[in-house]
C-alpha cells in the first residue's frame, strides 16, 4: 500500500496554463486534474496526446485522469484544493498488484467512493466517458479559456484600425494581438481571452504589403549600412547566402518581400540598443561610451554579461554605430576598450 498520505498540490501558475491548440486540429486539447498515486501528487494539465491515446500510466491506474473544461489557472488551483481532501482517501487506500500481464493500481472500497465523489464534484459520469461530458462541467463562465478564432475576433480592416505595414515587427504584430484579446474581454463570456490563428492572420496581413512593396537595391545597402554590418554579418542575420546579399545589393536578382519586415526588425533590435546606451548614460559618471576594434574583443568583453543580453549575436561594427548613434543624441565621447 501507498506510504503517501497527504496529497501535494501543484497548482498552475500562467492564467492560460491548461490551454493548447495544435496547428491543423478543429479544436483546443482537453484539459483534466491528474492524481499521480506513486508520487503523491495533484496538478491540472491539457492532453498533449493527439487523439485517444493515453499512457500506460494511466491506462494502468496509477496516474487518475478527471476530466476538467479549459479553466482558467485561478479557477484550477481552486478545484485543486477543494478536491485535496477526497484525494488523500484514494492515496491511502490503494495497492499495486499483478492482474497477469502488467503491475497495475488496484484502489480499494474508500477509494473507489472517494473517487466517485470527485467525478460528482467535477461533474463528471461516474463510469466510462472521459469524452462524452458536458463541455463546461457546471463551472461558471468566468472561470474558462475562452477561445476566439481569426473569423470571430478580426474584422478585416485591421490594416488601417492599427496601422500595420510592410515594416511592422513581430513585436508590434504581438502588441496588436493583445489589444484584439483585450478587446474581446468585454465581449465574451470567459474569464480568460485566447485567440487561435490571430497571429498568423495578422503576419500575412503585414507580408501581404510587404509583398507589394518590397525593398530596392539601393534600400538593402543603406539598411545594412545604417545597423553597421558587413554584408556577411548581415547575410546571417537574415539566413541567406552571403552571394545573395551581395545580389540584391546590386540589383541582379529580385528582392523578397519578406526581407522588407526581416530588415525592421534588425533596426528594432538596433534602436533598443541605442536606447539602452542613452538610459546608461544618464546615471554614468564617466560621459565615454567604450567599443571594440574587432569582434574578438567585442564578444570577450559582452560574454555572460546580463546588461548586453541578445547583444552578443551582433559584431563590433554594428556596436560602434549603436554608440556613434548614443553619442549623437547625448554629446558622449566614444573610446576603444584598453587591450593588454
Amino acid at each position: 500500500m501507498s506510504e503517501t498520505t497527504s496529497v501535494q498540490i501543484v497548482e498552475c501558475t500562467d492564467p492560460t496554463e491548461l490551454y493548447c491548440h495544435y496547428d491543423g486540429e478543429l479544436d483546443m486539447q482537453p484539459a483534466y486534474i491528474e492524481l499521480d498515486l506513486k508520487a503523491g501528487k495533484l496538478y491540472a494539465d491539457y492532453n498533449a496526446e493527439i487523439g485517444s491515446g493515453i499512457p500506460f500510466s494511466v491506462y494502468h491506474g496509477f496516474d487518475r485522469r478527471y476530466g476538467i473544461p479549459v479553466l482558467t489557472a485561478e479557477a484550477a488551483n481552486r478545484v485543486l484544493r477543494e478536491i485535496a481532501p477526497i484525494a488523500d482517501r484514494i492515496l491511502a487506500d490503494w495497492e499495486e498488484e499483478w492482474d497477469g500481464n502488467n503491475m497495475v493500481a488496484v484502489l480499494g472500497e474508500d477509494a473507489q467512493a472517494a473517487e466517485e465523489e470527485i467525478q460528482e464534484k467535477l461533474g463528471l459520469p461516474t463510469e466510462e466517458g472521459f469524452y462524452d461530458v458536458d463541455p463546461n462541467q457546471g463551472f461558471d463562465d468566468s472561470d474558462l479559456v475562452i477561445e476566439w478564432d481569426v473569423d470571430g475576433a478580426t474584422s478585416g480592416a485591421e490594416v488601417d484600425e492599427y496601422d500595420i505595414t510592410a515594416d511592422t515587427t513581430d513585436a508590434r504584430l504581438k502588441e496588436i494581438e493583445k489589444q484584439i484579446a483585450d478587446e474581446l474581454v468585454d465581449c465574451g463570456p470567459g474569464g480568460v481571452t485566447v485567440l487561435y490563428g490571430v497571429d498568423d492572420y495578422l503576419k500575412r496581413l503585414r507580408d501581404d504589403l510587404a509583398d507589394e512593396d518590397p525593398l530596392t537595391a539601393a534600400e538593402v545597402r543603406i539598411a545594412r549600412e545604417y545597423l553597421g554590418l558587413t554584408g556577411d554579418k548581415m547575410a546571417e542575420k537574415l539566413g541567406v547566402n552571403p552571394r545573395t546579399l551581395r545580389s540584391w545589393e546590386q540589383g541582379r536578382d529580385p528582392i523578397p518581400g519578406r526581407l522588407r519586415p526581416e530588415i525592421a526588425e534588425l533596426k528594432a533590435a538596433t534602436d533598443a540598443a541605442v536606447a539602452k546606451l542613452v538610459a546608461g548614460l544618464e546615471d554614468a559618471d564617466d560621459n565615454t561610451l567604450i567599443t571594440y576594434q574587432t569582434d574578438e574583443e567585442y564578444k570577450e568583453a559582452i560574454r555572460g554579461t546580463s546588461w548586453t543580453e541578445g547583444w552578443y549575436s551582433w559584431s563590433a561594427s554594428w556596436h560602434r554605430r549603436v554608440c556613434a548613434r548614443a553619442a549623437e543624441q547625448t554629446g558622449a565621447h566614444i573610446d576603444y576598450a584598453e587591450t593588454d
